[in-house]
Formats: C-alpha cells, sequence, structure tokens
C-alpha cells in the first residue's frame, strides 16, 4: 500500500480527467508566500480553531480526547442544491456543516454530556444522537446510522484496550505523527481511508492526518503533540479543499468530469474520478509547498516552517470565509465515512 505522499505521485501521473496546473500552483504560492513573509499564516488564526472548547474546565487529556471525538465524525457535510445547510446556532453565531457539528458538541458539553468520555458517547442511542446534533433549520446531518456506528466502535476499542482515553493511543505514538496514523488505522477500521487505483491500494488518510495535525496544534508541537515527523503528513483529501483549488486554477477537470460535477452525479467512494481529484489535490499542495519556498528564498525570507498541513488550513480557511463566491465552482460528491 501507497501512503499518501507516494500515492498522490502515483495517481497524478497516472490521472485521466484531473490535472495540476502550473500557473495555478504559482498563483496560489504567491499568496501563500506574501502571507508568511507578513507573518500572517498563524495556525492559532484559523477559523476551525474558534470552536476549540478552551473555556469549559477541560483538562488537556479531554481535550485530546474531545479531538479524537470530533475528527472520528467530521465526514459528509454537504448539501444538495436549494436545501437547507444543516445549521447550527451557538453562543450567538451561526455555523454551518463541520463548523456545526462541532458547535453542538459543545453545546451538548453546556448541557451537562460528557461528549469528550468514550464511555458516554459510545452508548448514545440514534434518539440521543438526533437531539445532540439537532439543527436550526430543517436539514441534519447525513448518515445518522453510520456516524452512531463510528462513535460505538471508537469509543469501545478505546474502554477496551486504551483505559478509556485516546492519550494512551498518543502515548503509543511516542512522539511520532506517522506511528499514529499507522496506530489509528489499524485499531480503529473507520479511519482506514484507502482506495484501489490502477492496480494499486493507495491510502489517503484524510480523517486520521487532520487527527495528527489537530493533536499538534492542541499541544503547539510539545509534550504528546512534539510530533517531529510532522511535515511528513499532506493534505487533506476532502471535496472543500479541492474545490479551493479549482476556484484558484490548480486543479483542472475534463470536460466529461466537469459535467458530472455540474450536474451534481453523486460519486462512490473509490470511483475513478474521484480518487483522481483527491489524488491530484494531494499532490498539487506538495507542489505549492515547493513553490512558495522557491517564492520565499528568492525573497530572501524564510519559510516559517510551512508544511502541507498548513497550506491545507490556508485553502480550507479560504473557502469558509469566501463560501459564496466558491459555491458557484462545483465539487465532487460522495457519501461516505472517510471525508
Amino acid at each position: 500500500m501507497l501512503w499518501p505522499r507516494e500515492a498522490a505521485k502515483f495517481i497524478s501521473s497516472r490521472s485521466k480527467d484531473v490535472r495540476i496546473a502550473e500557473e495555478g500552483v504559482r498563483k496560489v504560492a504567491i499568496i501563500i508566500a506574501e502571507l508568511v513573509r507578513d507573518g500572517r499564516l498563524d495556525m492559532e488564526g484559523f477559523k476551525q480553531n474558534e470552536v476549540m472548547p478552551l473555556n469549559k474546565g477541560l483538562t488537556k487529556a479531554q481535550l485530546a480526547d474531545w479531538i479524537f471525538l470530533v475528527d472520528s465524525l467530521n465526514f459528509n457535510f454537504w448539501t444538495p442544491h436549494g436545501v437547507p445547510k444543516y445549521t447550527v446556532v451557538y453562543e450567538g453565531k451561526k455555523r454551518t456543516g463541520y463548523m456545526a457539528m462541532v458547535a453542538a458538541i459543545n453545546r451538548a458539553i453546556d448541557e451537562g454530556k460528557k461528549m469528550y468520555d468514550p464511555k458516554f458517547y459510545s452508548k448514545l442511542t440514534i434518539d440521543d444522537v438526533v437531539h445532540i446534533f439537532r439543527s436550526d433549520t430543517v436539514s441534519t446531518m447525513p448518515l445518522f446510522e453510520e456516524r452512531i456506528h463510528v462513535l460505538k466502535e471508537v469509543g469501545n476499542k478505546l474502554i477496551e484496550k486504551y483505559d478509556g482515553t485516546f492519550v494512551n493511543v498518543l502515548r503509543k505514538a511516542d512522539g511520532s505523527a506517522m506511528k499514529l496514523i499507522d496506530l489509528v488505522t489499524n485499531e480503529f477500521p473507520c479511519f482506514q481511508d484507502i482506495a484501489f487505483y490502477e492496480g494499486q491500494s493507495v491510502a489517503l488518510f484524510k480523517r486520521v492526518q487532520i487527527l495528527a495535525a489537530d493533536l499538534w496544534m492542541l499541544y503547539h508541537g510539545e509534550g504528546l503533540g512534539a510530533f517531529t515527523d510532522i511535515d511528513s503528513l499532506t493534505m487533506f483529501a476532502d471535496y472543500r479543499v479541492p474545490q479551493a483549488m479549482a476556484y484558484f486554477g490548480v486543479l483542472k477537470y475534463s470536460d466529461s468530469l466537469m459535467e458530472k460535477l455540474r450536474n451534481e452525479v453523486l460519486f462512490q467512494s473509490g470511483d475513478r474520478e474521484e480518487v483522481e481529484i483527491r489524488g491530484c489535490s494531494i499532490q498539487a499542495a506538495e507542489l505549492i509547498v515547493s513553490e512558495t519556498c522557491k517564492i520565499l528564498d528568492s525573497w530572501n525570507q524564510p519559510s516559517g516552517g510551512l508544511n502541507s498541513v498548513k497550506v491545507d488550513y490556508f485553502l480550507w480557511d479560504f473557502r469558509l470565509m469566501n463560501a459564496t463566491e466558491l459555491d458557484m465552482v462545483p465539487y465532487h460528491r460522495v457519501r461516505c465515512i472517510y471525508y
């Protein structure tokens, strides 16, 4: 099996319906280079960090368990055109999609529900989950039954093997993001984001890599989150970051694929076009990092520890902040638990 970085090279070198455009890569690289130069590529400033429950009296261990829960459920939030978005109004702010899901978890904590405790969330019924993740619109999160299965899968494993806390998994990783990914994907099947492409098994590992990155940020790269190999992570191949890449002209689609995207064709996880979009997006992020570092070097500026994680968060945040404009760019649609 090829891990994401090598998988991306393999997929992008054989892709039929997706290509990476050099001019688009350079366009994004210049934007990111300017942010790095001006000290504005700040991981603490990204929008998804707004909902980290730092004001609820949770210990660092409980926050790590909270992150594991959130990243276990971080999949499939897109809404068909004409249907209201899944929305949660929390602490005076209206949030949709992934951010709404996280807000719902925090709302449940406020209501006395220990959503960071596997002993609690592994026993939730479908009625419990429906209530906890209730929406302020008529829409709900898709794949409710799958989410309940994930809650039970990860919760029960933590209880049975890791004394009821994800921190014990993290300790076993021994300061390595790659070892953590290997552990999590082996222990928790819901994280096994693997496809087959041109006869080759390719790992894309969206959620488990986000898990490693989120823990790295939680611990500020110290203690249990002091991953010495954080730069080994690739971008997190979903449907929103490729949408941002297409907006910037980084990814170019064939006419036939573009027609499917515009018609909102529902792809299956593992379909060739879907794997090409995700694989090429990973490779594109690698190229953006390389090009940005070249630009910064030509400006006699340090790279500021730029890596694919930071490129991903920039693009995801850009999509979030410019959602209305980017909604004009078609994206691929899949119903699955992997992203």
